[in-house]
């Protein structure tokens, strides 16, 4: 899974990172916090072909939201993955992503 965004890189290069990936899900249950890394690429095809990310973005989870989509209890029932969760916490939460398409 991915999400398909055109977010500009802003460093004057006139190049859109398009196809974001899930890179990293950092997690400190002591503060309750979550970091959700996405990864940016020009395209699927770049991605696949081992490119490098245009951009990364973080999106974060605390407190509530964080025991919400990324707790134990609610990873436990078998079938849930928490790079989906990852994905549908971004959408949801985030201003960047939450017109983002799905790519399966």
């Amino acid at each position: 899974m991915a999400l398909k965004k055109k977010i500009y890189t802003e460093d004057n290069t006139g190049v859109y990172a398009e196809y974001w990936k899930i890179s990293e899900i950092n997690s400190n249950w002591i503060t309750n916090k979550i970091e959700i890394i996405l990864s940016g690429f020009l395209s699927q095809e770049a991605r696949l072909q081992g490119k490098n990310p245009l951009l990364k973005r973080s999106a974060y989870a605390t407190g509530d939201q964080a025991i919400q989509y990324f707790s134990a209890l609610v990873m436990q029932p078998e079938g849930i993955d928490i790079i989906r969760e990852g994905y549908l916490f971004v959408k949801g939460n985030t201003l960047d992503f939450a017109d983002a398409e799905d790519v399966v």
